[in-house]
């Protein structure tokens, strides 16, 4: 399973498990707050180009400076970052 399928399967289960209190598997606001961590923390696993700007570059995600190409993931906020010139 890919991360973008785990991240749609949890969102259709969160979604169909909060329509009403009669579904099978009924989430409170409580109880989603954690899937809904669960699936930030998974998108930040499908890499984004950073964004480059006056010859810097910056995370896509919380702008921060990722210039050097040794990091794999932003250092702020953990995005993983795509270095690969394809595309």
């Amino acid at each position: 399973m890919t991360v973008e399928e785990a991240i749609s399967k949890i969102k259709a289960i969160l979604e169909e498990a909060t329509k009403t209190e009669d579904a099978v598997c009924y989430v409170t606001s409580v109880d989603a707050e954690p899937l809904n961590l669960a699936i930030e923390a998974l998108e930040k696993q499908i890499p984004k180009k950073p964004t480059l700007h006056k010859g810097w570059l910056y995370c896509s995600v919380c702008g921060k400076d990722v210039l050097m190409e040794g990091y794999k993931f932003c250092p702020d906020c953990g995005q993983r970052i795509d270095w690969s010139d394809e595309g």
